[in-house]
């Protein structure tokens, strides 16, 4: 191993202790100070405001060191206003944080067991995130609900279609959950496509395999879809997905 990859490797752990002990941070001490407001939705957006900060020192911190070259405050297009379901492939492992520091106020489905991490559990639950349980493939009913409600009450949902993290090359089976929400509220879908070259934190990959470079991480929002249009919520699906794979496609 050379020095540059040790150095690399020591920097990248850095990202990662200060994730955990920022995320940790935030639970018990920051977000439960920011929501002491009698009014939940007003509790949440502050909350998901200070999230947002925070993931854009943690990307700041990553572009510095050359690891991830991204800077959320320069993303290309911004998302349309009012609710909708933004639905993206999910390349690397800093996806969530990268939109979250771009975007700010989303409404995450995310797993399980990260509800259940003491580090960022109580963060997930503060900001308004939603459960997404221990399912394999196809969405929970109680999901779906969640989902549906943080819709009709004005907010925007991001949900990864595949449902895990994106296979080395293309796209895994889109899962239906966040089109049958969409149809559902009547509400647009939002696709959008991500892309990280060179290749690194992706599925599979131990988080110290850092390439030699810095992983450049751009987002393409793409033409919204609104849900009126379709005769169904698979009939929505089929066409997100479709225009995902053809932005991916223009990449390579």
């Amino acid at each position: 191993m050379t020095f540059k990859q040790a150095l690399r490797i020591a920097l990248a752990a850095g990202a990662f202790l200060g994730f955990g002990l920022g995320g940790a941070l935030l639970s018990w001490i920051v977000l439960p100070l920011a929501s002491l407001d009698r009014d939940r939705r007003r509790r949440q957006r502050r909350c998901q405001r200070v999230v947002q900060a925070t993931f854009v020192l943690f990307h700041d911190y990553m572009r510095m060191c050359g690891l991830v070259a991204y800077d959320p405050r320069r993303v290309p297009r911004p998302l349309p206003a009012g609710p909708l379901v933004l639905v993206t492939n999910h390349p690397t492992l800093v996806d969530v944080t990268a939109l979250l520091a771009a975007y700010g106020e989303l409404c995450v489905v995310a797993k399980g067991s990260l509800f259940r991490n003491p580090l960022i559990g109580p963060l997930l639950r503060l900001c308004g995130h939603i459960d997404g349980g221990q399912s394999g493939f196809g969405t929970p009913a109680h999901v779906l609900e969640q989902a549906i409600a943080r819709l009709r009450q004005g907010q925007r949902v991001l949900m990864f279609p595949e449902g895990t993290r994106s296979p080395h090359e293309g796209l895994s089976r889109f899962r239906s959950g966040a089109f049958n929400a969409a149809f559902a509220a009547q509400v647009p879908i939002v696709p959008a496509a991500i892309f990280a070259r060179p290749a690194g934190l992706k599925k599979g990959q131990a988080w110290y395999a850092i390439p030699t470079t810095a992983i450049v991480w751009t987002v393409d929002v793409l033409e919204p879809l609104a849900s009126s249009a379709f005769p169904s919520a698979r009939d929505l699906l089929v066409a997100a997905k479709s225009q995902i794979e053809r932005a991916l496609a223009r990449q390579t």
